[in-house]
């Protein structure tokens, strides 16, 4: 995939923004639990990625999935750990306490 210039700063943007609002709307979240974030946060990235992916590698997608193996098991639990971490840990402390070490 191809950008120019302006368009991957346009998303290096914009995903800063969407990365960095994360905490407080999860914080605002009063009557969900942690988990139930977590499963409902990692279901729509899912679908975002079943939806986006194809759309942009076609058919080598599919390939490249079979033959990813241990690198794409690793890279599964490390975005497992990653998503029910930062979960966890909105929950617990200050939005600030943790967003800042993320940012750093």
């Amino acid at each position: 995939m191809k950008l120019s210039h302006g368009r991957a700063v346009f998303l290096m943007v914009a995903v800063t923004l969407m990365w960095s609002t994360a905490g407080v709307v999860t914080r605002q979240l009063e009557h969900a639990r942690s988990f139930e974030v977590t499963f409902w946060r990692s279901f729509f990235t899912l679908v975002s990625l079943l939806v986006i992916l194809p759309l942009f590698l076609g058919r080598e997608l599919f390939g490249k999935l079979r033959h990813g193996r241990a690198a794409l098991l690793i890279s599964g639990l490390c975005w497992t750990v990653m998503f029910t971490a930062f979960i966890l840990a909105l929950t617990l402390p200050s939005v600030a306490n943790v967003l800042v070490p993320v940012a750093v």
